[in-house]
This record gives C-alpha cells, structure tokens and sequence, in this order.
C-alpha cells in the first residue's frame, strides 16, 4: 500500500523525464512539485517538460503561469492561456489534441535511451505522444493518472468518444499506472487494464509541514479578530461541486445556538460574489469569512487557526490534498464519505464521515465535534500519526521508486 513506512527506497542517480501539461494552479500544481522535490531529495535526476510559459516549480497558488519572455515562446504562453480560459470546449479538445504537434520535437530529442532512465507523465486528456515515444525507444513509462475519460469534472468533455480511444492506447502502452484513488483502480481494471500495473498512491503533505508549530494559527486569529472564537474552515480551489452555498446554509442554522462559531473559507473562487450575496442574504457578515485567495505558504497558518477542518463534498474519484493538510495540523476532519476519502479516513478513529448529501448528518457529526473539545484533540492526534506514516511526499516517492526500480533492472538486463 502507497506510504507504508518501509526501508530506504531504490532511486539514487535515476534520470526521469517529468512530462505535464497543467498550468501548475492549485492541487495539481502542488502535487507536481511536491513529487519531483521528494525524487530530488530521494537522489534522482529530475527534468521537466512543460507546456509553453508554464514554470510549475515556481509557480505559486495564485499564479501558475509566468511569462515565457518574447518571440515564440510567448506567443505559444499567451495562445494556451487564451484557449484554457476562453475556448469553447470543442476547440479546446482539437487544441488538445494539437498539443501533441507541438511537444512532439522537445520530448522526441529528450526522450533518449541513454539519457534518460524514466518517462513520467501526469495523464492528461487527448495526450499520447510522450507514452508512444517511450514505447519506441525502450524507456518505461509512468503514468500518474488524476482523472479518466467518463466521469464527473469541473470542465465538461465534447469529445468522449475519441477521448477514450486515446486513453485506452496510452494506459495500454504505460509500464505503470499510478492512481490516487481506489475507485481509479476500480474503474480502469473494468475498463480492461492489466491489473498488475496500476498502484494506488494517495496525496499527501511535505514532512516539514507536520504540525511544526511555525505555522502560526494564533497570528491568523489575531489578524481576523477570532481570538475567542471556535473556528470550522475550509480551504481550497472553490468549484461548484464543493457546495459551500450549502456549508453557508447550514451555518445560517448553526449560528443561532452557537453565536461564537465562525466559517472561515480560504481560496480563490470564480463565483466569490454569489457566495457574499448569499452570506449577505441570510446576515452572516460576522460570522462567515470568505478570504479569497491566498499564497500557497500562507495555507498552513489558516488551517492552524481552525478547530476543524471540513470537507463537504468531493468528487468520487479525486484524493484531496486538503484533507492531508487538516490531519497534518493535527485538525479532526469533518469529510463527505466518498471512496477516495473513506481510503484514508476511518470514521471516528482519524476523521468523521458523513453520508453525501445528508445535510442532516452532516449537522449532527458537526456538532458532536464541536461539544467534544477532548474528542477533537484524539481525532487530530490519530490523523497526525497516520500522515506521519504513511502519507508524505517522500513515503510516496520512495514507494514509486520501489515500484519502477525492477523496470530499469530488466531492461539493464535485456540491454546485456
């Protein structure tokens, strides 16, 4: 199992060529860095090809994208930028699909056997070309794969049908499939991919996050005017699936017995001013806090102000990183019980679940938590101790090297 605390992995001198093509926002942008920084530290050589204008390393929660500086370079930055946020969802797809027209030469001159070890690519719709010219020039292929054709997400498909053609090429040409969730698993292995391949590896937290206590909660409070408050929160890209219309709603109910509870929601949202009508509408000024965004650094402190960390929806197929933050801050998680979360959180020993879609539910476990200060303390102790073993960045690090060193070895082997 992904982060199972074991020996030293294998990986030192691996030269892997890391292949995404997100603009390197959000959680994707920190699963990206963080991956490569553990491998980094763990002694592998670590390359990356980007998309034009995109520099994930440096990138930051609030920004992502930075200016590839003049000629062509740029005109590629301002082209993809303009496409990601504009583009019908149709042209987008053929623009995809384009994409492998334009990294086809960088990724062809990289990708030499005696260069490189390891292709590494976080799976994208519509991108192939990078497992195919692994294929053909005898290097193993990695596939991390965040989400499939066919399922719920925030952008829409036009394409389905031609998009799982593709994927079923790519996972079939992949050595390795790395999911993040079990229901990934589940659904390729229906899907007919070999079984053997795929390995389920969680998100996770950086070792030096694990309540350190620099995060500095109590300034957060101090600078907010919650000193004296009990502080529910949740944090995060904010998208219409996450319901906090439906976190705003029920706060209007909780707020009447419990006068000194607050709602601190932290991250950047498109819709922020339907969310502040709302709280306006229902006269939760003082009682609800909605930040906007914040820079990535700054993230721990906010959850280091809260008393509990809340997760009120998430789709049936992502690991969100967030939860891993709240148990990371020894904060007892309040999460909707979906596959990838109830793969980490066990009900009362490590977080609390409540059943999607029960507001009913989800109002009672609150409010269990929020009556029981000594129970709180338990809960976040146990989600600490369970990060701390299983779920870092290097724990999973070490577990991908553990999985492709055997790869390299054959191929050594058939080199001989």
């Amino acid at each position: 199992m992904a982060g199972e605390p074991t020996a030293e992995a294998p990986g030192k001198d691996f030269r892997i060529l890391y292949h995404h093509r997100t603009q390197g926002r959000g959680g994707e942008g920190v699963h990206i860095r963080e991956v490569i920084r553990a491998m980094r530290k763990l002694g592998c050589r670590v390359d990356l090809q980007e998309a034009p204008g995109v520099d994930v390393m440096h990138a930051t929660e609030t920004g992502g994208i930075r200016e590839a500086g003049a000629g062509r370079a740029s005109a590629y930055s301002r082209l993809f930028r303009y496409l990601t946020r504009y583009a019908p969802q149709f042209i987008f797809e053929l623009a995809e699909l384009g994409y492998n027209l334009w990294v086809w030469r960088p990724l062809s001159k990289r990708l030499q056997k005696r260069q490189v070890d390891v292709f590494y690519e976080r799976y994208a719709f519509f991108s192939f070309i990078g497992t195919r010219l692994a294929e053909r020039r005898g290097i193993p292929a990695v596939l991390e794969v965040n989400e499939i054709v066919g399922i719920e997400r925030a952008r829409g498909q036009a394409l389905p049908w031609l998009a799982r053609r593709v994927e079923a090429a790519v996972f079939r040409r992949a050595s390795v499939i790395l999911v993040v969730s079990s229901f990934l698993k589940e659904t390729l292995i229906q899907r007919g991919v070999d079984e053997a391949k795929i390995h389920v590896v969680p998100n996770a937290v950086r070792e030096e996050t694990l309540a350190s206590g620099n995060a500095s909660g109590e300034v957060v409070r101090q600078q907010l005017g919650l000193q004296d408050a009990t502080i529910i929160g949740f944090v995060g890209q904010i998208v219409r699936w996450d319901r906090l219309d439906l976190l705003i709603d029920d706060m209007a109910l909780l707020y009447k017995d419990w006068p000194d509870l607050r709602l601190l929601v932290v991250g950047p949202c498109r819709f922020m001013d339907e969310l502040r009508n709302q709280v306006r509408r229902l006269s939760l000024e003082d009682a609800v806090i909605l930040t906007g965004p914040v820079e990535r650094s700054d993230v721990m402190a906010y959850i280091d102000a809260m008393d509990i960390g809340l997760l009120p929806h998430s789709n049936p197929f992502g690991s969100p990183i967030v939860m891993f933050e709240y148990m990371a801050m020894a904060k007892p998680v309040l999460a909707v019980d979906v596959g990838p979360v109830r793969d980490i959180i066990v009900d009362d020993i490590n977080g609390c679940l409540f059943p999607a879609g029960d507001r009913d539910a989800f109002r009672d476990k609150l409010i269990d938590l929020l009556t029981a200060p000594e129970r709180r303390k338990r809960i976040g102790a146990r989600a600490l101790s369970d990060v701390r073993e299983r779920h870092t960045w290097k724990r999973n690090a070490e577990y991908i090297l553990r999985i492709v060193a055997p790869l390299l070895q054959h191929e050594q082997a058939g080199d001989n």
